[in-house]
């Protein structure tokens, strides 16, 4: 009885993982798949938005809405959240802002963090 739940547990984390891997992001804030008005090949954009289309999605359309003029067509970009020009996430314009830097590198040890802030650290 133990084996048998045990390999239950088993196959099921193995089919969580694989599930947990699908719903990672392609690259970037990228939705899945590409949402109306952007081509499937790079849903990031170009996207092409105009008057009678659905309301572009940002994820939040209360607190994150889209403010343009809804009487003309716009391109448009998904950038990184608070890059954006019209929404948080969304760039109007002919080219998007590049990504933003990575992130600093992470404190190793005492020599790291005395290479990185300049200061010895005692308990690094």
């Amino acid at each position: 009885m133990t084996m048998l739940v045990s390999a239950g547990l088993s196959v099921a984390g193995l089919g969580l993982t694989a599930a947990y891997a699908d719903a990672q992001p392609r690259h970037g804030p990228l939705p899945l798949d590409a949402w109306p008005g952007c081509p499937n090949d790079h849903p990031e954009g170009p996207c092409r938005w105009c008057p009678g289309d659905p309301p572009v999605q940002t994820g939040n359309h209360i607190t994150n809405p889209v403010v343009w003029d809804e009487s003309v067509c716009h391109t448009y970009w998904y950038v990184y959240f608070g890059q954006g020009n019209v929404a948080q996430n969304i760039f109007e314009g002919d080219t998007p802002p590049p990504p933003p830097p990575p992130p600093p590198p992470a404190l190793i040890n005492r020599d790291n963090c005395a290479q990185i802030l300049g200061i010895f650290c005692p308990r690094a």
